[in-house]
C-alpha cells in the first residue's frame, strides 16, 4: 500500500464519519472527544479565523507575520484543492503524508469511545447511514 494510498483512505473514512456537506452543528461529541484526547485544544495559543471570504488568506498572513517572528505554526484550511493534506500546514509546510496517516491511527480508537458512548444513549454517532 502506498502512502497515497494510505492519505486517501484516511480521507475516505473520515468522510464517512461526517460527508462535509452533511455536517450536524453540534458540540457535545466535540467537547467529549477533547476531553478523551486529553484536551489538546488547550495546549497551545489559538487564533481561529472565521467569517465568509477570506479566511485562508488571513490565516496564512497571520502565519507569517508569528513565523517572521520566530515562532513556530500550525494551520488548518479547508478546502483543499488537490490532496487533503494540504489542509494541514506545520510551520508553512502541508503535513507529510506518514505523519498525516500515523495521527489517525493514534485518534482513531479515541473518537471510538465518543462514537460508542453516542450510542449507548441513543444519539446518532458521526458515522452516517448507509441510507
Amino acid at each position: 500500500m502506498t502512502d497515497e494510498f494510505s492519505v486517501e483512505s484516511v480521507y475516505a473514512e473520515l468522510l464517512g464519519r461526517a460527508p462535509e456537506n452533511k455536517m450536524e452543528p453540534r458540540l457535545a461529541p466535540l467537547f467529549r472527544a477533547m476531553d478523551v484526547l486529553g484536551e489538546p485544544n488547550k495546549a497551545f495559543p489559538i487564533i481561529h479565523v472565521t467569517g465568509t471570504n477570506g479566511k485562508t488568506s488571513t490565516a496564512r498572513m497571520i502565519e507569517a507575520g508569528l513565523r517572521a517572528h520566530g515562532l513556530s505554526t500550525g494551520r488548518y484550511t479547508s478546502p483543499h484543492l488537490s490532496k487533503v493534506t494540504e489542509r494541514i500546514s506545520i510551520d508553512g509546510h502541508p503535513v507529510a503524508d506518514e505523519t498525516f496517516v500515523r495521527i489517525w491511527d493514534e485518534i482513531r480508537p479515541y473518537l471510538q469511545i465518543v462514537d460508542d458512548e453516542l450510542t449507548a444513549v441513543g444519539s446518532p454517532g458521526s458515522r452516517t447511514s448507509s441510507a
